[in-house]
């Protein structure tokens, strides 16, 4: 299946392996803000399941796999992808994470190895749920070590330097493979509202409070995410709701939100196309997430202008400077209420930290995330160059 037709190849080509690719979720829309700018400059070839970048240069070959149990769809996926690889013949290799079994360079978007050290490598549920989780997240390690350790491999590409720290620590990279690109925004989608009648008029259009103060939540993974944290600090506060904007299970939250006295204080809004209409339409940006690579919510935030109340985790501790576009709190829904409270109860502060906030997210624009990406890229190909003319005439 051809999306459209590549450009000239150029200096070298790109086969791109990863699950999905799409404008939808958090590394399946890294990965193609990233792909979409890189194909203009060489051929790119997705290797995937699902790729949806409407207007990309780029050609698409579907890998077909099962979609359950994960272990078995990530063990197949990894042996689709290879035969694919071969078939396509790109001069370098890209996968997001332990997508392929070995590849030329690896963006790593996610550290199991680090997530099971510190949290179990749970994601909610008792009994066989957490038993598969634990064995599933033990299959997980073991493909990023295997992959990390190829002979094959090139270069990494950290999101974070907490990535990157974590790749040396838990699986051996070297430094010197390891260059930190960070995720990005699109900051001509996600920007603040206009003035306070836009942001009511927002309000209005997506049946939201027109004069509460609106603490935002996006992403799904709720439990790993900490809502339940979330739910538990906007409980009480008066004339402040928290809108949880994403996929999970809401009949369970929302019974928790009963139990913690804020059954009328959540508001579930499932996953939509124009997420940053409510980024815009809020006013800050609550997300105590355990564990994240660089979670691309936390940006789009920032340039939304919300200031961001977060744990000092990977990315977000890069992103957050304390006391200027948001708070770094520690874990529990105590911290979490007392910034809450602040940004509603002090307009002043929270106008200043939103300007802040919006300023912080220049850096991350997704044209400049591309070039650093394509610079990798390019250091991959040359170095593999060599090797091959050598192979040959040997």
């Amino acid at each position: 299946m051809t999306v459209a037709a590549p450009p000239d190849p150029g200096p070298f080509s790109l086969a791109v392996v990863a699950h999905a690719v799409h404008r939808r979720g958090g590394m399946e829309r890294a990965a193609a803000e990233v792909v979409s700018r890189v194909a203009r400059r060489v051929g790119v070839t997705v290797l995937a399941s699902e790729c949806d970048v409407p207007g990309a240069p780029i050609r698409f070959e579907q890998l077909r796999v099962p979609a359950r149990p994960a272990v078995v769809r990530t063990w197949a996926f990894a042996r689709a992808a290879r035969a694919a690889e071969v078939r396509v013949g790109a001069t370098i290799t890209n996968a997001i994470g332990a997508a392929a079994r070995d590849a030329d360079v690896i963006t790593a978007q996610f550290c199991h190895a680090a997530f099971v050290a510190r949290f179990g490598g749970l994601r909610g549920g008792r009994g066989l749920r957490a038993l598969y989780q634990r064995a599933s997240g033990a299959r997980f390690v073991a493909e990023e070590r295997h992959a990390y350790g190829s002979a094959r491999l090139q270069r990494v590409i950290a999101v974070s330097h907490g990535t990157a720290r974590e790749l040396r620590e838990f699986y051996g990279v070297a430094e010197d493979r390891i260059t930190v690109v960070p995720n990005g925004v699109d900051r001509a989608v996600f920007k603040p509202a206009e003035d306070g009648r836009h942001k009511r008029a927002l309000r209005q259009q997506l049946g939201l409070p027109a004069d509460e103060f609106l603490a935002l939540f996006v992403g799904g993974d709720w439990e790993r995410k900490g809502v339940r944290d979330a739910m538990a600090a906007i409980a009480g506060v008066r004339d402040a709701r928290l809108v949880v904007l994403g996929r999970g299970d809401t009949a369970r939250f929302s019974a928790h939100a009963a139990r913690v006295g804020a059954r009328d204080q959540v508001l579930f809004v499932p996953p939509t196309p124009t997420p940053e209409l409510y980024y815009a339409a809020c006013d800050g940006f609550v997300f105590p997430s355990r564990y994240e690579a660089f979670s691309l919510v936390t940006l789009e935030a920032a340039a939304a202008g919300l200031p961001i109340i977060a744990h000092a985790i990977n990315g977000t501790d890069e992103l957050v400077t304390p006391e200027e576009n948001g708070w770094l709190v520690p874990f529990g829904p105590e911290a979490l209420r007392e910034k809450v409270l602040r940004l509603r109860d002090d307009h002043v502060l929270c106008q200043r930290m939103s300007a802040a906030a919006t300023a912080s997210a220049a850096r991350y624009d997704w044209d400049r995330i591309a070039d650093e990406q394509f610079a990798v890229f390019t250091q991959a190909a040359a170095a593999i160059r060599p090797r091959a003319s050598a192979t040959r005439t040997g």
